[in-house]
């Protein structure tokens, strides 16, 4: 089988899709196979090749050779049959085959694959997990000493995602007091004298240099010892980079940054990182002094809640319905839920941007005998079937 575009387009960001039938089918099969493709998915979107396949339709029976011979065992695949000439049956053994060998699969008819949506997560999951393979990432300082639980080991984080981990030790950056502040953030807060919100501004200056000379696509930033040496936090610049898309996690907390990474590839914003502050029999209590611009409204500047120094945020997270994500510091498990913010508390025994969700019993129960660590991800809108799909896709255990 030639590699040959079903319409026109970038065939590197299209999905692979091959057929495989008994070597006695027709010559016609081919394009039988091509044109029952183009009922399932949009025109473009997708090239039929032999080569290293997303997906495998099967068009008859006696083609489970065939098929495994094109499956690439360190990439999943989607096995996708039609419904006549023994197609299924070929499908289950390939598949049997797959699952003794350790390879991540996917068996479906094709008209369900689409009907039930199995076919759209599928596409989104390929396409998330291409535009995160080979990305840059940065670690500024070292994950915080009580990130005990967070601490993506960097060769794991290249196996997993494709993602290459930088450490840039502090000392290695030029200091943040003769640059100029930066005027993107500034211009958000214009009406404000807040006493060391030039000083945030300037931390965004040197971080902003940084991300760019590195070519970095995300950062994990510790920042307490910025607070503890300059009595100046990270809190505005991180605000004001994930308001941009540009994935920047505090604390140094590098399960956070990948969870990060791979929610904002699936929902086209970086969700809000925050501390587990309290869990009650209906309500998870979510805070933290940072929190991208874009996610909320009403936003008031403070001091740095631990500190008590410095700039921090404490806004309105106007979204309800959410989604809340978590990877393990292994990149093995994975945390998802869907809920409802049903209040914004103003307590001043927490970090200064709060939120009450309200999630299913079960699922609180999860968070208090199976946590994956403190810090939890929050996005607005429902994405826990993608999510669990990207996360299927790598061999990622969702918990439950």
């Amino acid at each position: 089988m030639t590699e040959k575009a079903s319409l026109t387009g970038d065939h590197g960001t299209m999905l692979k899709i091959a057929w495989v039938a008994h070597s006695d089918a027709g010559p016609g099969t081919g394009g039988e196979a091509e044109k029952f493709m183009q009922q399932l998915l949009s025109d473009g979107t997708f090239v039929m090749t032999d080569q290293s396949p997303d997906i495998i339709l099967f068009m008859s029976g006696g083609s489970e050779a065939n098929a495994i011979s094109m499956i690439d065992k360190g990439k999943p695949v989607l096995l996708l049959t039609i419904r006549s000439k023994n197609s299924y049956p070929a499908a289950t053994e390939v598949m049997a085959w797959a699952i003794n060998h350790n390879i991540q699969v996917v068996l479906s008819d094709g008209i369900e694959a689409r009907e039930s949506g199995l076919l759209e997560r599928w596409v989104k999951a390929v396409s998330v997990w291409g535009s995160l393979s080979g990305k840059k990432a940065g670690l500024v300082g070292s994950v915080s000493d009580w990130l005990v639980a967070s601490n993506i080991p960097e060769e794991r984080l290249m196996e997993t995602f494709n993602i290459s981990l930088e450490t840039i030790p502090w000392q290695t950056l030029p200091g943040y007091e003769g640059m100029s502040p930066d005027r993107a953030l500034l211009n958000n807060f214009k009406n404000s004298d807040f006493q060391g919100l030039e000083d945030a501004a300037r931390v965004l200056t040197m971080l902003r240099n940084m991300i760019k000379e590195k070519e970095l696509s995300a950062v994990a930033v510790e920042c307490f010892s910025l607070v503890q040496k300059h009595k100046v936090t990270a809190c505005m610049a991180l605000a004001q980079l994930n308001s941009e898309g540009i994935v920047t996690a505090c604390e140094g907390d590098l399960a956070s940054m990948a969870g990060m990474m791979l929610c904002s590839a699936v929902t086209g914003s970086v969700p809000w990182m925050a501390n587990t502050t309290s869990i009650t029999k209906n309500s998870l209590f979510l805070s933290h002094c940072t929190i991208s611009l874009s996610l909320v409204e009403s936003i008031k500047l403070m001091t740095h809640y631990e500190t008590d120094c410095s700039v921090a945020i404490k806004g309105r997270i106007t979204a309800t319905d959410v989604t809340i994500f978590r990877l393990s510091d292994k990149l093995d498990r994975a945390f998802i839920a869907e809920g409802k913010i049903t209040d914004i508390p103003c307590l001043n025994t927490a970090c200064r941007t709060q939120a009450e969700i309200e999630l299913p019993e079960k699922t609180l129960g999860l968070l208090r005998t199976h946590p994956l660590g403190n810090h939890l991800l929050l996005t607005p809108g429902k994405y826990a079937r993608i999510l669990k799909t990207a996360c299927w896709y790598k061999g990622i255990r969702v918990i439950s």
